[in-house]
């Protein structure tokens, strides 16, 4: 289970239990006290849950519910991005739908290039907003730049653009390297597996 999932599972265990005790979670996912006490400083801070001595409270507006697309996971209440649990706004956001008809969001292309290592062959359609417009498109026809020092929300930095050509100018400004929607999950595949004991979602900043 890799620290994007241990997250999960840890506010839905809260969400149907109402509190646990640090001793608790340690127990249940076999992780050191530092490791837990990292985790829920990091959900605390996005005001998923709600922190006491020696322990955790879930959080009234971070209540999650089972995912009905049978992935397993919980689901972020709407709004948030159904990755990190920030809040999902226009310039970034990342659409998907799925096999059942339902929306999900994500905050910015690096949770929504997550979402499709997720749920896989449930996700058939997406949308991504212009990084330099706005403007939201299929994300099939998007050209994703990954791994540039603009990092706007989640790291490492996925950011995707309508216009290839726009797409290579602002590479040659900030770096990163140029692809479609295969490459990107091939990099966000890449960082996982090389980061997999790193904060975040799996490496969302913490800002």
């Amino acid at each position: 289970m890799n620290s994007t999932e241990r997250r999960k599972q840890l506010l839905a265990w809260l969400d149907t239990e109402g509190n646990l005790s640090i001793s608790e979670i340690t127990e249940r996912f076999k992780v050191s006290k530092m490791t837990v006490h990292r985790d829920l400083t990091l959900l605390e801070n996005r005001q998923a849950l709600r922190r006491i001595h020696g322990g955790a409270l879930a959080n009234p507006r971070s209540s999650i519910q089972p995912d009905p697309a049978g992935s397993g996971g919980p689901q972020s209440v709407p709004g948030q991005c159904l990755i990190c649990f920030r809040s999902a706004t226009q310039h970034l956001v990342y659409n998907l739908t799925l096999r059942n008809g339902e929306s999900r969001l994500a905050c910015c292309p690096h949770c929504g290039v997550s979402a499709h290592l997720q749920y896989k062959d449930q996700v058939v359609m997406a949308l991504t907003a212009d990084y330099l417009t706005g403007r939201q498109h299929p994300v099939h026809n998007s050209t994703f730049l990954m791994g540039s020092v603009v990092a706007p929300c989640c790291q490492p930095s996925i950011l995707t653009f309508e216009n290839e050509e726009m797409a290579r100018r602002f590479q040659d400004g900030f770096g990163g390297r140029l692809g479609k929607l295969q490459e990107a999950l091939e990099f966000l595949q890449h960082e996982l597996n090389v980061n997999q004991s790193n904060c975040a979602c799996p490496n969302c900043s913490k800002g």
